[in-house]
């Protein structure tokens, strides 16, 4: 690759934008009051399939979470294959979470 191609890659090349599903908490896993583990599913009807096709595309990912209260971490979610829509979330740092709660599951989608 030469100079020119790469610098007007840097220049017109879209930067990566946030994109985010809202889900909704199926079953927690605890330690000591708080949840390292979360196992969740689409927030609402509406929602379903954009989350099943993110899943399918993106089998483990690494993203944002963030609860309704503002409080967020990084966390890796997995796919879970024998689930139709299910996934796992690990969290990096333990959050205050309960089932049935909405979170906000975010990450940065390169521009086209």
């Amino acid at each position: 690759m030469n100079r020119r191609i790469f610098l007007s890659s840097l220049l017109f090349s879209k930067p990566a934008t946030a994109k985010s599903l809202q889900v909704a908490v199926l079953e927690t896993f605890d330690l000591n009051g708080k949840s390292f583990g979360m196992l969740v599913h689409h927030a609402d009807a509406a929602s379903r399939q954009d989350f099943a096709t993110w899943l399918q595309n993106n089998p483990k990912s690494t993203t944002r979470i963030r609860t309704r209260t503002g409080l967020q971490t990084q966390a890796v979610v997995f796919r879970v294959r024998m689930c139709f829509g299910r996934a796992l979330i690990v969290l990096h740092e333990p959050l205050q979470i309960q089932e049935r709660d909405r979170l906000l599951v975010e990450w940065k989608q390169n521009g086209s």
